[in-house]
């Protein structure tokens, strides 16, 4: 379906430890915000505890586009964290669903290997 994807992410973790799971930005070329987005727990983590927010972050631009000169200030986005509970060890999966005024929805799947 056109505007609906569907993203997999592996991460690992520490017990106890925040860790970003995953972060999103809509940035225009001159680095201003290029809409809105809204970030949604679907299924929330079984051992740990996860936490959207949204907060002025540095975006990861690869040359060639135009906004890699954004990559040296923090614009508008929002952030995925996940805390694993201090005495887990093992798998654990978060998914998350992101809106933007685009029309755009992707579901990230992120699968969490704590250590």
């Amino acid at each position: 379906m056109k505007g609906y994807d569907t993203l997999d992410i592996a991460k690992a973790a520490v017990p106890g430890e925040k860790v970003r799971l995953w972060f999103a930005t809509m940035t225009n070329p001159d680095c201003s915000s290029a809409g809105t987005m809204t970030t949604q727990v679907l299924t929330g983590a079984r051992h740990g505890q996860v936490d959207i927010s949204y907060d002025k972050v540095f975006p990861n631009f690869a040359f060639p586009n135009p906004r890699v000169a954004c990559d040296r200030q923090k614009v508008d986005g929002v952030q995925a964290f996940y805390t694993a509970a201090a005495d887990f060890h093992g798998r654990d999966k978060v998914v998350l669903q992101n809106a933007t005024s685009e029309g755009r929805i992707r579901r990230i799947v992120i699968d969490i290997n704590v250590r």
